[in-house]
C-alpha cells in the first residue's frame, strides 16, 4: 500500500457511483490507499465528494483530508474524470456490486429544457465497448442516455450484448419517437432483467409517442416488457398528467410518474398512486384523491 490516503464519499443516488469505481481503481493501481467512506480517526491526503442532484443535502461530517475534490452534476456540470480515469475498469468489489455498470455512449441529439445532458455531454458519441466495464457478470447496467439517436452504436451495442448473452437494464431509457422497426426487432434478442424504459415528457409528442409504440408492436416486442417515464410538473396540467398516463394504460404499458418538483404535495400524491401498481391498477385517480383527503 501506497503511502497516499484516499476517501470517497457518496452524497446521493441510489446505486454506487459509477465515477467514484473508477477512482477507486485508478487509486488502488497506482498503489494508494482507498477507504469507500471516511474512516474516524483517519486523515486523508484526498477525499472525492460525488453528488447527482443539486438538491441533495451536504455531507454534514467533518472531512479531515488536505484537499477535498468535488464532482458530479450535483455540485457543477463542468468536472470531469481524466481521461485515464475514465477509462479504467470500475472498482465493482469495494462496493458490493455484483453487476457490470458502465456507458457504450456519451451525450444525447435532444435539447429538452429539464435534462442537462446536452450541456454536460454534448451531442451523443462512443465512449466505450462492453468489454471496457464488464467481465462476464450475469448482468449489465446500461447508462447511455440516448443510445436510440446513434443506429450505428444501438447496432453495435445490442450485438455485443447478444453474443456475450447478459442481462440487461438500459437503466436511463430509449427514445420512442426514434426507434425503429428494425432496431425493436434487434432489441428482442437482447436479453433483459428489468422493462425497457422509455417517456413521454411533454403533451405536443403524442402522435410520436403512439406512432413509436406501435412500431414496437409490428416488431411483436411485448407490450408487457415496456415503462414509459411520464414526466409531471414541469409544463403540464394536473389534467395533462392524468391523459398521459391513463393513455398508456389503455395502450397496455406501464407509465411510471417522475415528479419534477418533488417536494410538491400533488405530484408526490399522483406519483405514489400511479407508481405503485397494485394500487394503480384496482383505484382510479379521483378515488384515490378522495381516500387521501
Amino acid at each position: 500500500m501506497g503511502d497516499t490516503k484516499i476517501c470517497l464519499i457518496q452524497i446521493d443516488g441510489k446505486q454506487p457511483n459509477l465515477a467514484l469505481m473508477k477512482l477507486s481503481a485508478w487509486h488502488k493501481a497506482q498503489g494508494d490507499g482507498v477507504d469507500v467512506s471516511p474512516v474516524p480517526g483517519v486523515h486523508y491526503d484526498r477525499a472525492y465528494k460525488a453528488k447527482v442532484f443539486d438538491f441533495s443535502p451536504e455531507y454534514r461530517y467533518r472531512i479531515h483530508a488536505d484537499e477535498i475534490v468535488q464532482g458530479g452534476t450535483g455540485y457543477n456540470l463542468t468536472t470531469a474524470l481524466p481521461d485515464e480515469v475514465e477509462a479504467i475498469y470500475p472498482d465493482y468489489g469495494a462496493f458490493g456490486i455484483d453487476r457490470a455498470i458502465g456507458y457504450t455512449t456519451r451525450g444525447c441529439v435532444r435539447k429538452c429544457p429539464f435534462c442537462v445532458v446536452p450541456q454536460k455531454e454534448g451531442l451523443i458519441h462512443r465512449v466505450a465497448d462492453l468489454s471496457d466495464f464488464w467481465r462476464g457478470q450475469e448482468r449489465v447496467e446500461l447508462l447511455d442516455n440516448n443510445l436510440t439517436a446513434s443506429p450505428k452504436d444501438f447496432e453495435k451495442t445490442c450485438l455485443q450484448l447478444i453474443d456475450a448473452k447478459v442481462r440487461v437494464d438500459f437503466s436511463q431509457g430509449l427514445d420512442l419517437r426514434l426507434i425503429t422497426i428494425e432496431q425493436a426487432q434487434l432489441l428482442k434478442r437482447v436479453r433483459r432483467y428489468k422493462q425497457v424504459h422509455f417517456a413521454w415528457d411533454n403533451m405536443q409528442e403524442e402522435t410520436e409517442v403512439r406512432a413509436g409504440l406501435e412500431r414496437l408492436r409490428q416488431a411483436e416486442f411485448s407490450m408487457s416488457a415496456v415503462m414509459v417515464y411520464v414526466l409531471i410538473g414541469f409544463n403540464s396540467t394536473p389534467e395533462e398528467d392524468l391523459y398521459r398516463v391513463e393513455t398508456l394504460r389503455g395502450l397496455g404499458v406501464d407509465p411510471f410518474v417522475m415528479p419534477f418538483v418533488k417536494s410538491d404535495p400533488y405530484q408526490r400524491r399522483f406519483a405514489r398512486w400511479c407508481n405503485m401498481k397494485a394500487v394503480f391498477k384496482t383505484c382510479h385517480w379521483q378515488d384515490y384523491q378522495k381516500a387521501a383527503a
